[in-house]
């Protein structure tokens, strides 16, 4: 290590500790899905379950296949990506992220609604719910990976 560097007065140490702080969050960030393609996950999941029981099913079934798109895209980023490590311990935020996200789609499967403006206040309901419980998960990833290093680094 540069001697000069560990004589530097206090001010510049927190500076230093602030950029290592915000490289170590950009670079587990970098390894996680891009938030593009939850909401667009979010989205298509929205549009599914609330045109559950207003289209034909065999029709409703089919438009399962709207998840290749999103999959594609993902298979094709994490290729270019640093192999994530797995949070070893999920915290309770996450897993309140987990139970809101079925909570929200078993409500979703017992709301069938009778007309389009309900299917719209369906869509959009579902949504709202499934695009927080995927961020709360994901911030809650971020923060326990980068707890997680930290603790390895010490």
């Amino acid at each position: 290590m540069n001697p000069a560097a560990q004589n530097q007065p206090a001010h510049d140490a927190k500076a230093l500790l602030a950029q290592a702080e915000e490289a170590s969050t950009a670079s587990v960030s970098a390894t996680e899905p891009p938030r593009g393609l939850l909401l667009s996950l979010a989205l298509i999941c929205a549009a599914i379950f609330s045109l559950h029981g207003v289209i034909n099913s065999a029709l409703w079934y089919w438009s399962l296949l709207l998840f290749l798109a999103p999959l594609v895209w993902y298979i094709y980023w994490s290729r270019k990506r640093a192999k994530s490590r797995p949070a070893l311990n999920h915290s309770g935020k996450y897993m309140l992220g987990v139970c809101l996200m079925m909570a929200g789609m078993q409500f979703s499967n017992f709301w069938i609604p009778q007309t389009w403006l309900f299917v719209a206040l369906k869509f959009m309901t579902v949504f709202a719910v499934l695009s927080t419980a995927l961020w709360v998960m994901r911030r809650e990833t971020i923060t326990s990976r980068i707890k997680d290093g930290n603790e390895q680094a010490s």
